[in-house]
């Protein structure tokens, strides 16, 4: 019983999501078809572009006084000494979906009504001018530059440019990589069903799926791996053991209840990393292919490992086999 509740509650924890974004109560994009190349860096700072084209990340030296205008012109960012300030006036904060409590959008003219966000002299944030030319992509089935890019970023006295170019990359055979793990998964629930070993099985393979998986999302840089990433990996990793001991264990209750879990968190982390069978590029730490790979093979063991425990009859003789 004890083990029952220990294998629940982890459970639960494993399906919580990673805090690893400036964009608070966004959900961070899994894979993407666009990327935004910097040609044209800024002498002196540090810029890149995160999660294919949605994010710019910037870095300013702490002694420098640094400000971003907004689509309009509008005071959004400021860089200086003291840490970096966002314009709750700007209308550029409202429409690019700038996450802070107090904006208050005007027209222009408007003296601007700073917030600092942080004390340090880097800052990350979702830039619509870096995808901004996306719809021009639409029905393309080659790879390819879309058009340029540019942010005015003003250092001291002086007007500079940061600038760049949108790339998209066609997601290839969209239809195969789900046609295939459906297909197979039917198959795979079938098994389940009918025999025990295809449902340990399926429930043993999904663990590692899973851990790969999760982990290269937490590696990914956004630029950089923060701390609260590799204390998601440190969970992923314990939750992981975990439920190998359970699965490990041979009382029905608690081997069934493991499988569960498994099966339902293989399920989620399918759902939440679908777009990787629908799009070109993975925002992952894992290369693209054995990305999707996993992906597929996920969908594969969460929908053959629940049917198993759902729809057959699990009797004690089953699991002591």
């Amino acid at each position: 019983m004890r083990l029952a509740i220990v294998l629940t509650a982890i459970g639960i924890a494993a399906l919580v999501p990673s805090v690893a974004s400036a964009h608070v109560g966004k959900t961070l994009p899994v894979a993407t078809n666009f990327t935004a190349r910097i040609l044209q860096p800024v002498a002196g700072l540090r810029a890149a572009v995160v999660d294919g084209d949605q994010t710019l990340w910037l870095r300013v030296p702490p002694t420098a006084t640094v400000a971003i205008p907004g689509t309009l012109g509008e005071p959004l960012f400021r860089f200086d000494p003291r840490g970096v300030w966002l314009n709750l006036r700007s209308p550029t904060a409202q429409s690019d979906g700038i996450d802070r409590f107090g904006l208050e959008p005007t027209a222009s003219g408007v003296p601007p009504k700073w917030h600092r966000v942080t004390r340090g002299h880097s800052y990350l944030w979702h830039e619509h001018r870096l995808h901004v030319l996306e719809p021009l992509a639409h029905g393309r089935a080659s790879a390819g530059s879309v058009g340029p890019w540019a942010i005015p970023v003003v250092v001291g006295a002086r007007r500079l440019q940061l600038s760049g170019v949108l790339d998209y990359t066609p997601p290839g055979a969209v239809w195969a990589w789900i046609a295939v793990p459906l297909a197979l998964a039917a198959a795979a629930a079938g098994a389940a069903v009918r025999w025990t070993w295809a449902l340990v099985t399926l429930a043993f393979a999904a663990l590692p799926l899973v851990w790969a998986i999760r982990i290269g999302r937490e590696l990914y840089g956004r630029p950089a791996v923060g701390v609260a990433g590799y204390l998601q990996v440190a969970l992923t990793s314990a939750v992981g053991v975990a439920l190998l001991y359970g699965l490990l264990r041979r009382d029905r209750g608690s081997r069934t209840l493991a499988a569960f879990l498994v099966g339902g968190g293989a399920l989620y982390e399918a759902l939440t990393m679908f777009p990787l069978l629908t799009h070109a590029i993975a925002l992952n730490a894992l290369p693209t292919l054995a990305a999707r790979t996993i992906e597929a093979l996920i969908v594969v063991t969460a929908v053959g490992t629940l049917s198993g425990v759902i729809l057959s009859d699990l009797r004690p003789a089953r699991w002591s086999q």
